[in-house]
């Protein structure tokens, strides 16, 4: 038996929080949270860990993550990055506090996640959107990944063999968000050019072209003019050659993926599974009619994201009316690289207007920001409490996808012991790693 010791206990059931308290491990699963701990049963533990001025909790579950599995990625089937940027992207997600991991790159089969598995400690589950107009957006967009095995594959068959719910239905890629900004944008730019552009440069051009709400009509030749000269760039590109360029590289999967959200939904429906999808300005239309389905299970991805605060606050809201329906809140990168969101202002108000079911990290272009650390700021500025904090990235993540984390996500009698031991009060500073009761990283390093 294990005993983590005299720590501030966060049980992530939304509400219990014990000031001083000890989780006691035995093989795989808690056997109890206690106050007071007899010291006959701290005698015949195997091992006593002192966590005085610590916090405990249950792992983090990572709902919504992209290039963490050996398939292709993002919903236009890109080919990955290799198995060293895998494995660094794992690392990420892990010693930042997370347990288990969903990976929203539909398009991957389960042996890929299976062989994947192997070679991580964090629990890795998948979902799946094989069907024929999700498919046809990868394509447009990209679809270099996708070889026979993954355009034969189906939703049912990837359901019956283990995926846990469909999703991410459209994406930065296929819809004209952030994949093109850092990544086919630039790679145009360059290929037609020969030079290289940031991902700033990449995104005026982008909202002079289409604007917020990514639309043909929306281009005009002197808009997109003073969109080159903010970027930098009237003297490589003219107007014309901007819109054609944006043109091929966004646009020409957008309306396609649009209609992937229906058809989606209407598998979701019928099979009564989990449903994750893509929520920015582009498809936010589409979205509300999804609402109108009548899900179960609904999840409404990263609606902190792309809009104005008083847009998002505005139409999470109107989302937060249908029943079914799950907001979560992604972290995305304001805090440290601060490269595809500024700053957490939106995320903030989420919190303070009550919006947020789940939380999740979302991918960032790789650089994305803890769990824990929207926990601890949301915390010190008084917006959540400590325990509705936690349960939003434990608990309400297991009842938004049953199958992802099952008898996970809460420090309970019987419940899988995947336990952290982080600093206290600052929670993104994860000491231990417990998973299945074994001590899997301490103080930031991984152990298996």
């Amino acid at each position: 038996m294990i005993i983590l010791k005299d720590g501030l206990v966060v049980t992530g059931d939304g509400v219990t929080l014990y000031e001083k308290a000890s989780v006691l491990i035995r093989d795989n699963e808690i056997l109890g949270v206690v106050e007071r701990l007899d010291p006959s049963i701290e005698a015949y533990a195997d091992e006593v860990v002192d966590c005085t001025g610590k916090a405990i909790m249950p792992g983090m579950i990572n709902q919504h993550q992209h290039g963490v599995t050996f398939g292709p990625i993002f919903a236009s089937g890109m080919i990955n990055y290799g198995k060293d940027r895998i494995m660094e992207l794992l690392d990420r997600n892990f010693l930042q506090g997370c347990t288990t991991v969903l990976n929203v790159d539909g398009f991957v089969t389960m042996d890929e996640v299976n062989e994947t598995q192997k070679h991580h400690p964090m629990r890795i589950k998948t979902a799946t959107t094989h069907a024929p107009i999700n498919y046809e957006a990868g394509l447009r967009c990209d679809g270099k990944g996708l070889t026979e095995k993954h355009k034969t594959m189906t939703i049912e068959k990837m359901l019956a063999d283990g995926a846990v719910c469909i999703g991410e239905v459209g994406g930065g890629h296929t819809l004209g968000g952030g994949g093109q900004d850092y990544l086919y944008i630039p790679k145009a730019v360059k290929e037609a050019k020969g030079v290289d552009i940031d991902y700033l440069q990449a995104r005026t051009l982008k909202l002079g072209v289409l604007g917020r709400y990514i639309e043909e009509s929306y281009y005009d030749k002197d808009t997109v003019a003073a969109a080159l000269k903010e970027a930098k760039l009237d003297h490589i590109l003219t107007p014309e050659e901007t819109r054609d360029l944006v043109y091929k590289t966004t646009l020409a999967s957008v309306k396609v993926a649009i209609d992937g959200y229906m058809e989606a939904a209407h598998i979701a429906k019928r099979l009564d599974v989990p449903l994750l999808c893509h929520n920015a300005p582009t498809s936010k239309k589409v979205i509300h009619e999804v609402a109108k389905v009548g899900l179960n299970n609904f999840v409404a991805c990263h609606s902190n994201y792309l809009f104005t605060k008083d847009e998002a606050v505005e139409n999470t809201k109107i989302l937060k009316q249908n029943s079914g329906v799950i907001i979560e809140a992604c972290t995305h990168d304001p805090w440290g690289a601060k490269r595809l969101v500024a700053n957490p202002e939106n995320l903030y108000a989420f919190y303070e207007e009550d919006l947020i079911d789940v939380v999740s990290t979302d991918f960032a272009n790789g650089s994305f920001d803890s769990m824990l650390e929207a926990v601890q700021h949301g915390v010190e500025k008084g917006l959540v409490s400590l325990p509705k904090a936690i349960a939003q990235c434990t608990k309400n993540v297991t009842e938004a996808i049953p199958l992802l984390a099952p008898n996970l996500g809460q420090l309970k009698e019987g419940y899988t012991a995947d336990v952290l031991v982080t600093s206290y009060p600052n929670f993104s500073n994860v000491e231990r790693i417990y998973i299945d009761g074994k001590l899997v990283a301490k103080d930031g390093k991984k152990l298996v």
